[in-house]
């Protein structure tokens, strides 16, 4: 992927979190939408809220402060605008095919809920019985 193509690419992610439960999970590697499996936030210190509306700028700073992170094999770039709050999450994700392993890194992590690519739903995190 070209720079210009790049800079296009996080134009759209932008404008994706600008409408209430809106998002996108990208493979840092090539920008392709990921679009099986869970997602599952696994880097909590990376994990970012904005209040607001998120820019083209915000992205890229987040990007460059997450980079370590990214380029870690099987990570995804995420974002979230929670229809409630407005709020919009920026996280590092791992997708996986299993539900049980999904839910397993959830619980490690202390995340609320995994991304379904499948059905295009949150699912909230089970706790063991």
């Amino acid at each position: 992927m070209t720079l210009i193509d790049w800079s296009a690419r996080i134009s759209a992610m932008a404008d994706a979190l600008s409408v209430p439960d809106g998002g996108f999970s990208v493979d840092p590697s090539d920008g392709s939408d990921v679009c099986a499996g869970y997602a599952v936030a696994v880097h909590p210190e990376h994990e970012h809220v904005f209040d607001g509306r998120v820019t083209s700028n915000d992205l890229h700073e987040y990007i460059a402060r997450a980079k370590d992170a990214l380029t870690l094999p099987g990570r995804v770039l995420g974002g979230w605008c929670d229809p409630d709050t407005g709020r919009v999450y920026l996280d590092v994700s791992i997708v996986t095919v299993d539900l049980s392993e999904a839910m397993m890194l959830a619980r490690a992590t202390a995340q609320v809920a995994i991304f379904d690519f499948s059905a295009m739903v949150s699912v909230p995190v089970a706790v063991p019985a």
